[in-house]
């Protein structure tokens, strides 16, 4: 036997009292992963003497190193000192929150001037909320009749009020009627991926790749296989798609494009890509300005119209009322001068009357040029002085004779 060497016993050989002893402690002695107390994150912060830097994408993730610390100590600060008694992160206040955000601003160097890292911790504090309020709810059924006497572990210590609370909220009609509309529509996915809590976005950052290895690396594992089969066929799906041959002069399809058209459109968020990238809305505003353009052209051009329709109402009105004001002075004038107006009521020229005529030398051509002259005075100069005209005496006398 060679130095260093040891002499391993028999495959069969029955194994002592305290190897065997040994054994079945270290199996009921099992570590598993308990709750996170964030001590990891403290030691790597005293280690770096300020709190850690991260990087937060635009689609509101946050990639690079420490991106899985930001979500688990936000889990903590959710767990232990999130306000309860709401009914859900939505329902929280600018108030509620700061100091949530100010204790992650002692671990984290954020910057929340800036929209997008606000709107990630944001994000991220909604669904670690949620998640917290779901464990609650499934301890709460756990515990049948005993649960107000049992607390949810987080809410043990000096928050026995908080668990109360959400017993009394676990029981009115209006949370049973959301749990099950949430329990169906969870029945409806078809498969959940594989990365915990790391974002998608945080995954395709580490791996620089593209859309289609992501969903494989999102939706399948080295040990456990795919989400489902028909997460597999899918996959299988979009390689054929890109393998396809591609005509002269067409432009061949993008892995996003490729996905979409495998995995189908959603509105407000783009599938396979879990919490990240959002469909571009840029066609969809362009659209919807351009046709809030035209209805607005539309309602102003309807106002307009109605407005000229009343208009020419009014005038047609007052046309009507000037036409009886004529018609009326014309059998006036008529009666009093014992002869017909002119046939179009504004000239002479219905008489047969020129002025080309030669003057007649009898009296009674001259009362008809004068009262001819009279009718397209009346009736073409000056319409508005008829009335006092007529009840001046002189113009009785002065066609007394005629």
């Amino acid at each position: 036997m060679g130095p260093g060497r040891t002499v391993r016993p028999p495959r069969n050989a029955p194994q002592s009292q305290g190897q065997h002893s040994g054994s079945t402690s270290a199996s009921k002695s099992r570590k598993v992963r308990g709750i996170n107390k964030g001590k990891g994150l403290e030691r790597l912060i005293k280690r770096a003497g300020h709190p850690l830097n991260l990087t937060i994408s635009e689609e509101r993730r946050p990639i690079g190193e420490n991106n899985e610390l930001l979500s688990r100590e936000i889990g903590l600060l959710t767990r232990y000192h999130a306000p309860i008694q709401r009914a859900g992160w939505h329902s929280l206040t600018e108030d509620d929150k700061e100091p949530l955000y100010e204790l992650l601003k002692l671990k984290f160097n954020l910057d929340f001037t800036q929209d997008h890292i606000k709107g990630c911790v944001d994000l991220l504090f909604s669904s670690s909320y949620k998640s917290f309020r779901h464990k609650c709810y499934e301890h709460y059924v756990k515990s049948g009749d005993d649960a107000r006497s049992n607390p949810y572990p987080p809410l043990i210590d000096n928050r026995v009020g908080d668990w109360i609370w959400l017993c009394d909220h676990f029981e009115t009609e209006e949370f049973k009627k959301r749990s099950t509309i949430g329990k169906a529509n969870r029945s409806n996915l078809p498969y959940v991926h594989k990365k915990g809590t790391k974002s998608f976005v945080a995954v395709q950052h580490e791996l620089n790749c593209g859309d289609i290895r992501l969903y494989k690396e999102c939706y399948s594992s080295d040990k456990k296989g795919w989400a489902s089969e028909d997460a597999r066929n899918k996959h299988e799906e979009m390689l054929q798609k890109q393998k396809e041959p591609i005509e002269e002069g067409e432009v061949p399809l993008t892995e996003q494009q490729i996905c979409e058209h495998v995995l189908g459109k959603a509105y407000g968020y783009v599938r396979g890509r879990g919490h990240g990238p959002k469909p571009n809305r840029r066609a969809y505003s362009s659209a919807s300005s351009s046709t809030q353009h035209v209805v607005e052209e539309l309602a102003s051009t309807k106002e307009i119209v109605a407005t000229q329709q009343t208009q020419i109402e009014a005038q047609q009105s007052q046309l009507e009322a000037q036409q009886k004001k004529i018609d009326w002075l014309q059998s006036v004038v008529s009666n009093l001068v014992g002869i017909s107006p002119p046939m179009d009521g504004t000239s002479a020229t219905g008489l047969g009357f020129t002025t080309e005529r030669p003057m007649p030398s009898d009296g009674i051509g001259m009362q008809h040029i004068n009262l001819n002259y009279f009718w397209h005075f009346l009736f073409t100069e000056n319409t508005c002085s008829i009335l006092p005209f007529i009840k001046h005496s002189n113009f009785c006398h002065r066609f007394a004779d005629i």
